[in-house]
């Protein structure tokens, strides 16, 4: 027997679920969903302006700004999660998009990773120059292969980003950041 995967989220938002109507806001936390109730989910509506990712689990706990709609990635996001983003998409087109992530060549990819799988143009959040400069203190040197797969990046969007982690020598763990 297969185990249902999961979907945690949390925030400024309402879904209707199987009849249920679910007031995000109320809750002191986050809720899950699993795989088999997906179908059943009527309709998403998030009641602020940004829908955030996050990476990591530590993180996605820390984060407490109840006008996001935050929702769990784990790495990289699985089918399960791209097709619960693609659902609130649908309802929430206008809304901003936004990724927290590892400030490393790996959290660049699952940035990269799931705009391609979702279709939704997410920004990077707290991803950027002066949060490596803010959080310098807590900063790990790169290895041989973090600058490998940095320089293959050099050319994308995240190139001022990452010529400043190549100048520097460093990354950032997204956890000491919330």
């Amino acid at each position: 027997m297969r185990n249902p995967a999961y979907v945690n989220f949390k925030g400024s938002g309402i879904i209707k679920l199987a009849g249920q109507v679910i007031d995000l806001r109320e809750l002191n936390g986050d809720i899950a969903i699993s795989s088999k109730l997906l179908k059943d989910i009527e309709y998403i509506k998030v009641k602020g302006t940004t829908v955030v990712t996050i990476e990591n689990l530590t993180s996605f706990h820390s984060f407490d700004d109840r006008d996001y709609f935050v929702i769990y990635l784990g790495g990289f996001h699985n089918r399960i999660r791209r097709n619960f983003i693609r659902k609130l998409y649908k309802n929430n087109k206008d809304l901003s998009y936004k990724h927290f992530g590892d400030i490393d060549a790996g959290g660049f990819h699952i940035l990269k990773h799931l705009r391609e799988k979702t279709c939704v143009n997410f920004k990077p959040f707290m991803m950027d120059i002066e949060t490596l400069k803010k959080y310098s203190g807590y900063t790990k040197k790169l290895t041989s292969n973090d600058k490998k797969r940095l320089k293959n990046l050099l050319d994308s969007e995240f190139k001022d980003v990452i010529k400043y982690m190549l100048e520097n020598n460093c990354k950032l763990e997204q956890e000491v950041v919330i």
